[in-house]
């Protein structure tokens, strides 16, 4: 397989955060967070991506799909928002809605790199900053989505924040 290639922040973000690289201790806890329902994580997630996150008039999330909302109990990165939000006192709104619930995870890399169907909730209002919160990132492409959508939307700046993000891979790479 050729090698990964993205930039260093996806694409129409205003600023972009990474709390850790997805690999070792770090990986293994946000795979607890959404394989083994270990909410106990999101606080400390929470405290780093609010420790880096620009002021902000409101704060959303990539919602997950469907079937894992339902599998889980709940959306992870929705709790992580949320949990961002109380820590800086910004307002968290659900502001995008996913239409296609195939998950992420289980999509052949085309499939990823093209990234989920995400359609807006409905316009924000005029000019508002916005966090937008993720979980993980690998090719960037649900972070640019998501970003896109909140533009067309109203917002003038969008700014993004992940627990933890894949390790890029160096041309050559298998």
């Amino acid at each position: 397989m050729g090698a990964v290639t993205r930039p260093a922040s996806p694409a129409l973000l205003d600023s972009f955060h990474k709390g850790w690289v997805h690999d070792g201790a770090a990986a293994e806890a946000v795979r607890m967070l959404k394989y083994g329902r270990s909410t106990a994580v999101v606080s400390a997630f929470a405290d780093s991506l609010a420790s880096a996150a620009p002021p902000v008039d409101l704060v959303t999330w990539c919602p997950a799909s469907r079937g894992r909302r339902r599998e889980r109990g709940f959306d992870q990165s929705e709790l992580l928002a949320r949990a961002v939000a109380h820590r800086i006192g910004a307002p968290a709104r659900s502001t995008l809605i996913r239409t296609d619930h195939t998950p992420q995870t289980t999509r052949r890399r085309d499939g990823r790199l093209a990234g989920p169907s995400l359609r807006l909730r409905g316009q924000l209002r005029s000019g508002p900053s916005v966090l937008l919160i993720d979980d993980v990132t690998t090719t960037g492409a649900t972070l640019t989505a998501a970003a896109r959508l909140l533009r067309s939307g109203g917002a003038l700046a969008v700014h993004g924040s992940v627990v933890t993000r894949a390790r890029r891979r160096s041309s050559g790479a298998t």
